[in-house]
């Protein structure tokens, strides 16, 4: 039997990200065809014997998550050659280099991106350490000598752009749109969650922090109250006091399906996203997304009727303004929001469905695409 490692920086069954999903994934298509696969991880705990980084005097000036992830890529590479396959994502494969074995570094996202992104909106300090740590040095030398594969066309720019990969293969993520589908009982739905038969409900889900656009969304909701907000982020939501708003913290699938059943809309103001799995679980489960032309959502601009609910990055007060619009478009669009639902769904479907994906990094890391368990 072949083995597969997977190297990254979270426990899996403990972490819930979209690297944490995509993880899951993977391993379900590896099994599925007969490759053992190992998780090498470092928090909570490491599954292999790190060892501390040996310049102490470094630890003052990079932050620990990357002297952790180079380490245990180092302990990884005594014991490479257990494997046949060997993938890492984003700069959790900092320490492994110069791989003996066939190797591919997944990427997310780019922190120089991300960093470039939100300059302005974070201290200059964090913008340094976004972009040239976990930008240039983790994200970069993270891919020396491995495969590339990107999840959607605008990682694979940024990666062709500020690191000069010339050779990077685009792979979609996917959901499973046979879960992530609509539930038909919104009356049932809003009165388990305490929710009026007539509200009008928004939903949001992703980490509160500057990167996802939150200073927008605090304002919207502040300009809305007659909306019932959803806020699926964490307990250290600023907006959690206020009477229209409902913070969930990590709810599982089978909650996080019945929210978006239950929604009129989702809001998802980013400033910067490399993939954006929630947008396309809302698609899925026919939601519209209210959302800035980032990640994936760069690839759905050819559609009319979804374009017509996404805004180009601006400044916050034209951004608010655009929002707002879009808002009052869906409470009164009637066929044309009916339009955009059954678009979103169909494209779901179409392009990032699991079975299309499994075909595409399949190919992506080269495994035999007869070969099955």
């Amino acid at each position: 039997m072949k083995r597969a490692a997977i190297l990254t920086a979270f426990d899996p069954d403990v972490c819930k990200g979209g690297i944490e999903t995509f993880i899951q994934n993977l391993k379900s298509l590896l099994t599925e065809r007969n490759i053992k696969v190992d998780t090498h991880f470092i928090y909570p705990e490491p599954t292999l014997l790190v060892k501390p980084f040996p310049l102490r005097s470094l630890g003052k000036r990079i932050p620990e998550i990357l002297l952790n992830c180079f380490m245990l890529g180092r302990a990884f590479s005594k014991i490479e050659k257990d494997y046949d396959l060997v993938i890492s994502n984003n700069f959790y494969g900092l320490g492994y280099f110069a791989p003996k074995v066939k190797s591919f570094n997944v990427y997310h996202s780019t922190h120089a991106g991300y960093a470039d992104a939100l300059r302005g909106k974070i201290p200059d300090s964090d913008y340094r350490k976004l972009k040239y740590l976990f930008g240039y040095m983790g994200d970069s030398l993270s891919g020396r000598s491995k495969g590339k594969i990107a999840a959607c066309q605008a990682v694979g720019d940024e990666l062709r752009r500020y690191y000069k990969f010339r050779k990077v293969s685009v792979v979609h993520h996917s959901i499973d749109t046979a879960f992530f589908k609509k539930i038909d009982e919104t009356a049932r739905l809003k009165k388990k969650w305490n929710i009026s038969p007539d509200d009008f409900v928004g939903i949001f889900v992703g980490r509160w922090e500057a990167g996802k656009g939150v200073d927008i969304l605090s304002e919207i909701i502040r300009m809305n109250q007659d909306i019932i907000w959803i806020l699926v982020t964490g307990p250290s939501c600023p907006e959690s006091a206020m009477n229209n708003v409902r913070v969930m913290n990590a709810p599982d699938n089978i909650i996080l399906r019945e929210l978006y059943s239950l929604s009129d809309f989702m809001l998802f103001p980013s400033y910067y996203e490399g993939f954006g799995f929630v947008m396309i679980e809302a698609m899925s489960c026919e939601l519209p997304v209210i959302c800035t032309q980032v990640g994936l959502i760069k690839d759905l601009l050819q559609f009319e009727a979804l374009r017509k609910l996404t805004l180009p990055i601006r400044s916050k007060q034209e951004m608010i303004g655009e929002i707002l619009d879009r808002i009052t478009l869906l409470k009164k669009a009637g066929n044309k929001k009916k339009e955009i639902i059954i678009l979103g769904r169909s494209v779901v479907e179409k392009e990032y469905s699991a079975d299309i994906w499994k075909s595409k990094i399949a190919m992506a890391l080269g495994l035999e695409i007869t070969e099955t368990c």
